[in-house]
């Protein structure tokens, strides 16, 4: 029997589906303003530790995600007080940077350029879109996964489109609206270079895929909860049909007459 056989139904092997998207190879814009998450897993490195602090706010920093060439910074904020339009952007708002050992400064306020999109059409003719495009460090969107929501703890990803150069680094906090004062903490620079190099690459040379099984245009929707790919579990009702079919499997399994006998059978009967 296989690990799982007594939890799932058997069905039919999934037929012929149809290509919504193939892999591209990287093109020149990778990791410049999002990290490279489709080809590569990161390295981990944790930093655990309060890097801003008000008397209802700590700002927590919580470790870096390091690609090849470009590291995530997580942060996670917790409040134990909820006040109304807490969240509404402000320019007192939190603020995060980092400080270079050759004194270049990226920020959380360094603003947005231009950005072209070329992206092709229903009818397969190129487009593009223009966007404003964050830069410095990269605000990232956490989606709609549960661990992401709580009244009382918010993550932030910031992302950084390149290795922090050798030598010291700090990271600098402050929240005015949360009377969090300029806070600086010491980052261990070595430390993500080297696990730069132990960022995964998970397909190192894919093949431009072929126009004929290109979609024209598609949509996803994140929606809360687990990924529907996942197997569901068998309902109550199904889990006792397999009880009993496995019990009545085990009627029919011929087996030595002492089998399966009750402690009491062995007694001497008169």
């Amino acid at each position: 029997m296989g690990f799982f056989d007594d939890l799932v139904l058997p069905e039919e092997p999934v037929g012929e589906r149809a290509v919504l998207a193939s892999l591209r190879p990287p093109g020149e814009d990778e990791g410049r303003y999002a990290p490279p998450v489709d080809r590569f897993a990161p390295a981990r490195v944790s930093q655990l530790e309060v890097v801003g602090a008000g008397p209802e706010t700590r700002v927590l920093l919580t470790g870096w995600s390091v690609w090849p060439r470009s590291v995530t910074l997580h942060l996670t904020v917790f409040r134990s007080v909820r006040r109304q339009g807490a969240d509404a952007p402000r320019q007192s708002g939190l603020r995060v940077g980092l400080l270079f050992s050759d004194g270049r400064r990226v920020t959380s306020l360094d603003g947005k350029v231009p950005r072209r999109i070329p992206f092709t059409g229903p009818q397969g003719q190129a487009r593009v879109a223009r966007t404003d495009q964050a830069v410095g460090l990269i605000p990232l969107d956490p989606g709609l996964h549960p661990f992401h929501r709580s009244l009382f703890k918010t993550d932030v990803d910031l992302y950084l489109a390149e290795l922090p150069p050798p030598g010291e680094a700090e990271l600098v906090v402050e929240w005015p609206d949360e009377s969090v004062a300029e806070t600086r903490t010491a980052v261990d620079v070595a430390t993500l270079r080297a696990a730069s190099s132990r960022a995964l690459e998970v397909w190192p040379d894919p093949e431009p895929p072929e126009p004929a099984q290109q979609s024209g245009s598609f949509a996803t929707m994140e929606t809360s909860g687990p990924p529907t790919f996942l197997a569901a579990p068998l309902t109550g009702h199904q889990l006792e049909t397999l009880r009993r079919e496995e019990e009545a499997r085990q009627r029919c399994v011929p087996r030595a007459d002492w089998q399966q006998m009750d402690y009491r059978d062995w007694g001497t009967r008169t």
